[in-house]
C-alpha cells in the first residue's frame, strides 16, 4: 500500500490485550480467547484502512500525511492502552513453561509453536504471492494502482483485505508473544520499527523483500545474542539498517532503478 504502517504496532499491541483480557478477566478459554483476539484485530486493521488511511488515498494526499497520522494513531493507542491497563508488564501464565534442549541452547514449547508458525506462514505466504490470482492482484496493487485499476482489480477491496490479512497476522505474531514472554503498552513499536527495517533491507519493490529481510534480522539478532548480549539485538538490526542504506539501498531483492523510471 506504500504506507509506513507505524499504527501497525498498535495493531499488534491491541491484539496482546484483546487476549488478556478475554483469557485472564473474562476467564474464557484459551482458544476462544485466541480467535477473539485474532478476529478484533483483523477487524480494527480495517477500520483504520477506511478511516485513516482511505481519506487520504483518496484525495492523493502526499504519503507523508498517512505516515503522520498513522504515528498519531499509535501514540494515541499505546496512551489509551495504559490508561486503562496500567504500565506494567502483565504475564498470561504464571505454570513454568516445558523446555527442551539442543546442545547448549534451551526452547521453551512456546518457542518452538513461534518458530514453527514463523515457517509454516513464510511458506503459505510465498505460495499465496506467487501462484494465486489473488497474489499477483497484490503484486499488481503494489507496483502501480491506476494501471491495476484500468485492468479491473478492486481497488478498494483489495486494500481492506491486504489490512485485514495483515492485521491478522500481526495479531497471530503479538499472542504468541504475549504467551511467551507477557504483555505491555510499548510492545508494538520495537516490533514495527524491525519490521522496517526488514522491508527496506529486504527491498521494498518486491514482495517477497519483506520475508528474506525479516529471516536475515532474526539470524542477526540470534548470532547477537549467542555471541554478545540480549542487550545488542536491536542495535545489530540498526547497523545492518545503515550499512545497507550506504552500500545497497535498494535492499537485497530490489532493483535499482533508473531515475527516469522513478519519475513515470
Amino acid at each position: 500500500t506504500k504506507i509506513f504502517h507505524i499504527a501497525h504496532g498498535a495493531v499488534y499491541t491491541i491484539a496482546a490485550y484483546l487476549l488478556f483480557s478475554a483469557f485472564i478477566l473474562l476467564k474464557l478459554p484459551l482458544y476462544l480467547s485466541i480467535l477473539i483476539a485474532l478476529f478484533g484485530t483483523a477487524f480494527f486493521g480495517i477500520l483504520i484502512e477506511i478511516f485513516v488511511y482511505k481519506p487520504f488515498y483518496k484525495k492523493n494526499a502526499p504519503p507523508v500525511t498517512s505516515f503522520i497520522s498513522s504515528l498519531g494513531l499509535y501514540i494515541i493507542l499505546q496512551n489509551l492502552i495504559a490508561l486503562i491497563y496500567g504500565n506494567q508488564v502483565q504475564v498470561l501464565t504464571t505454570q513454568p513453561e516445558k523446555t527442551f534442549q539442543l546442545g547448549s541452547i534451551i526452547v521453551s514449547r512456546i518457542q518452538w509453536l513461534e518458530i514453527t508458525t514463523f515457517l509454516i506462514i513464510s511458506i503459505l505466504f510465498y505460495l499465496i504471492i506467487s501462484f494465486t490470482r489473488f497474489g499477483k492482484s497484490l503484486k499488481a496493487l503494489s507496483d502501480n494502482p491506476l494501471l491495476a485499476e484500468v485492468v479491473g482489480i478492486d481497488i478498494d477491496s483489495s486494500r481492506l483485505k491486504i489490512f485485514a490479512i495483515g492485521s491478522l497476522l500481526a495479531g497471530l505474531g503479538a499472542i504468541l508473544s504475549a504467551l511467551d514472554t507477557g504483555i505491555e503498552p510499548t510492545m508494538g513499536l520495537p516490533i514495527v520499527m524491525i519490521a522496517i527495517v526488514a522491508v527496506i533491507i529486504g527491498g521494498s519493490s518486491v514482495f517477497e523483500g519483506a520475508l528474506v529481510g525479516g529471516i536475515l534480522l532474526g539470524i542477526l539478532q540470534a548470532l547477537s545474542i549467542f555471541r554478545l548480549s540480549a542487550r545488542w539485538q536491536n542495535t545489530v538490526v540498526f547497523i545492518a539498517l545503515i550499512i545497507f542504506l550506504l552500500f545497497k539501498p535498494e535492499g537485497i531483492l530490489g532493483v535499482r532503478r533508473r531515475l527516469e523510471e522513478i519519475k513515470i
